[in-house]
């Protein structure tokens, strides 16, 4: 299987593992940026990204994720369908007003387990390789 190789970007003058990923709701695909967070169950967005897709976030099922501080957010999960690296599939994607970081989370559930990721420190370079089937 052919490896994805993603430099890091700047964010705030650091460099991180953000990466463009597609969301399709509805007909339509919507590009989206998202931090690759192996510290994360689950992968949540902004509220807003929700709003700009056109779903109402609101009708997602309801959970309660812990988030840095030991407090909880309110989340509400979705399956959509999503492009990365030329591979589509369906990932579990929360939606949250109360997300208090200035990016996206791209977490395991429904992603990890699709792809072995290795994070290069030293070269600022994420690399994904499909599991086979």
């Amino acid at each position: 299987m052919p490896v994805i190789s993603k430099r890091y970007k700047i964010y705030k003058q650091i460099a991180v593992p953000i990466v463009g990923i597609g969301i399709k709701y509805g007909n339509s695909w919507y590009p989206v940026e998202a931090y690759v967070d192996s510290g994360a169950t689950y992968s949540v967005f902004h509220a807003r990204v929700a709003d700009r897709i056109g779903l109402n976030f609101k009708e997602g099922k309801l959970t309660y994720v812990e988030v840095g501080d030991g407090g909880l957010i309110s989340v509400f999960l979705f399956d959509l369908e999503i492009l990365f690296g030329g591979e589509n599939f369906i990932a579990t994607i929360g939606f949250s007003e109360k997300l208090g970081v200035g990016f996206n989370l791209l977490g395991r559930k429904s992603v990890f387990d699709k792809f072995k990721i290795c994070f290069d420190e030293r070269e600022k370079i994420i690399t994904f390789q499909k599991f086979e089937d």
